[in-house]
């Protein structure tokens, strides 16, 4: 998928986030899921989303990779980390954030 073809069908879709947080050495810390609608598509910017749920309100920053998504199969998503439902949501994204190396 292109930008373009990303920014016409990705704008105004419902994604679930799975974020995934280890530390410099790789050893898992905690897992977090957040939800919300793509509100903007920008190769340079990434994919921004206002969130939905226990988060309405707030913007969140994904990076600028259209691989990381992929689309999401009908029916009901409970997140683990709030117990929130996500019904039909339209994509899918999951992330690792490991935390910088100490030098």
């Amino acid at each position: 998928m292109d930008w373009a073809t990303a920014e016409r069908e990705w704008i105004g879709a419902v994604v679930v986030v799975g974020l995934t947080y280890v530390d410099a050495g790789g050893e898992f810390l905690r897992q977090e899921q957040v939800h919300g609608l793509i509100v903007s598509v920008d190769p340079v910017n990434g994919i921004e989303l206002d969130l939905s749920g226990n988060r309405m309100g707030e913007s969140y920053w994904l990076p600028p990779e259209l691989g990381a998504f992929e689309a999401a199969r009908p029916g009901e998503y409970r997140l683990r980390s709030t117990g929130e439902i996500v019904r039909d949501p339209d994509l899918l994204s999951s992330w690792t954030l490991q935390a910088p190396v100490d030098s």
